[in-house]
């Protein structure tokens, strides 16, 4: 009796459980931050997060007895943190990136655009509760054992959202709903646990999220991919079942649109001061140049003709290529460089790599996340590594210690005095050189790769228990087993329909000697009027 109800109701009970689960530990951790408290409770509940270290200079006797102390100094109570004016904006963009752009450009396949969007949409509003508790929690002793929430807050969630629909890409219309969920479950943990290593370990230059988002979706899903692979997916008769008509290609295109132009929003909402605008204009220059070299490549391989697959993806590839670099000198011609460069190997990838991928190594790629995402992503570490290993204090000038803050000197020392009196606001470092810094970009790599590929074969063996109903092979790329869709009348039977609904009299009855039903089921719609696609839940009998 229980296995079947958990047998019809799993995916409900999954969703319910876990919502249920959210509501209670939002209820007792889960509080506005200080942007989001009134001026006269700031004071009170100020915490490690609401004060700044200010360094000041205790004078001595002479210059070489000067000495340093740290104090703290409370941000004043009528500041904003991190001003709605200054953020919301760009969060609204990469809001509409997740579930508008990721949804649409996955659209491609031909019967599976319900589930496309539908299971864009919910995964990520689930992601967006769970990552922002997970997030917290690596934090909790930082803010008195709370979470507390901010615009920063919510982008991040929505950074992370978008780690697990690119892995989701890769396994799109292969796994059911049930292991969907699953997988969302267990890859936020590893998404967050990777960030933390990232940026409050290693100290990374990731704005845009080369690293942390796109490097790490790509891999966890490829390497999910490959674990739960069947043989029979590398068959050439099975990919044929992913290829859409003349609409579905387009409303894909429509998704790319998109992402393009949102995009400088995505890798600049987490910059800072001047580093903000060249974020922007880096990135803009970068997906323009990956968007010509991907049309060029794409002409080049079809003798003259273009091919939409490459079209709906490469032309992105810049935006992910320079995410880590994007709010450093890079320079429009460098961003330039990078963006057409990571066209051309991610069309390329598209027509050499995938093929090899899919049927020698069994890697079956559904969206491609290999070229758009995996490749740029790893150019793009290693551009960041140099980037990085060059900058100067001459060409950064007053921000390079901003963009560089880890570059500062220790705390306590008279380099450190030094610069204190040149420029106030400077806060100690660990005295890191540039290329130091690049070798901590390259240990991220490392690191990325290590726990994205581990985690993505444990969460594959987890989803390859029969607990979650895996979908039969005649049931992929279908929306069918997961959907209600409405049905498609016959011509005749319509019709027919529209002569009796002419003899409809004013109060809205039949003027006919045959009774009219309702048809409430799926099946009972298509033995009714056939298959296909049709609103209309009335029919003669």
């Amino acid at each position: 009796m229980l296995e079947a109800v958990w047998s019809r109701k799993k995916i409900g009970l999954i969703i319910g459980i876990s919502q249920l689960a959210f509501i209670i530990i939002f209820g007792f951790l889960v509080d506005y931050g200080w942007d989001g408290s009134p001026a006269s409770k700031r004071t009170s509940s100020a915490s490690h997060s609401e004060v700044s270290k200010v360094v000041v200079v205790l004078p001595g006797k002479n210059a070489s007895s000067m000495a340093l102390q740290t104090v703290d100094h409370p941000v004043p109570v009528t500041t904003s943190k991190f001003p709605v004016e200054t953020y919301y904006a760009m969060f609204q963009d990469v809001h509409v990136m997740v579930f508008v752009g990721f949804g649409f450009l996955m659209t491609f396949l031909r019967k599976y655009g319900y589930s496309s969007v539908g299971f864009n949409f919910l995964l990520a509003a689930y992601v967006l509760q769970w990552s922002t508790l997970m997030r917290g929690f690596l934090r909790l002793s930082e803010n008195d054992y709370r979470i507390k929430l901010d615009i920063v807050s919510l982008i991040n969630s929505d950074f992370t959202a978008a780690t697990i629909l690119i892995s989701f890409g890769v396994v799109l219309g292969k796994l059911s709903m049930s292991q969907y969920l699953i997988m969302v479950l267990f890859e936020t943990v590893f998404v967050t646990i990777n960030e933390w290593i990232c940026y409050e370990m290693f100290f990374i230059k990731d704005v845009g999220g080369t690293v942390a988002i796109h490097l790490f979706g790509a891999f966890f899903g490829l390497a999910l991919a490959r674990t739960i692979h069947q043989k029979k997916w590398s068959h050439d008769d099975f990919n044929k079942l992913k290829f859409g008509s003349h609409y579905n290609d387009l409303l894909s295109l429509i998704g790319t649109l998109f992402l393009w132009m949102f995009w400088p929003s995505f890798n600049a909402a987490l910059a800072t001061d001047d580093g903000r605008y060249r974020a922007v204009f880096n990135t803009y220059f970068a997906i323009t140049a990956s968007c010509l070299s991907a049309f060029m490549t794409s002409s080049f391989l079809s003798h003259g003709k273009f091919s939409l697959d490459i079209i709906q993806n490469s032309t992105l590839a810049g935006g992910v290529v320079v995410g880590a670099v994007c709010d450093m000198y890079l320079y429009p011609w460098g961003a330039l460089i990078c963006g057409a460069g990571a066209g051309v190997i991610s069309a390329l990838g598209y027509f050499y790599l995938g093929p090899i991928l899919d049927r020698k190594l069994g890697f079956h790629d559904t969206c491609g996340v290999n070229n758009l995402h995996a490749m740029p992503a790893f150019l793009g570490t290693l551009i960041s590594a140099i980037v990085a290993g060059c900058a100067t204090k001459e060409v950064y000038g007053s921000g390079y210690y901003t963009q560089f803050p880890k570059h500062a000197p220790l705390a306590n020392t008279k380099e450190f005095l030094d610069l204190k009196a040149l420029y106030p606001d400077l806060q100690p470092g660990l005295g890191w050189t540039p290329a130091i810094q690049a070798g901590y970009q390259m240990a991220a790599m490392g690191v990325t790769l290590a726990l994205a590929i581990g985690g993505a074969v444990l969460t594959g063996m987890v989803l390859r228990l029969p607990i979650w109903d895996a979908v039969n092979e005649y049931n992929v790329f279908e929306d069918d087993t997961h959907w209600e869709l409405p049905t498609k009348m016959k011509r005749d039977d319509e019709a027919q329909l529209r002569e009796r609904i002419g003899r409809v009299s004013k109060d809205g009855d039949y003027n006919s000697d045959q009774p009219v039903v309702v048809l409430h089921t799926l099946s009972e719609k298509k033995a009714a009027t056939g298959n296909g696609y049709y609103s209309d839940h009335k029919a003669p009998v």
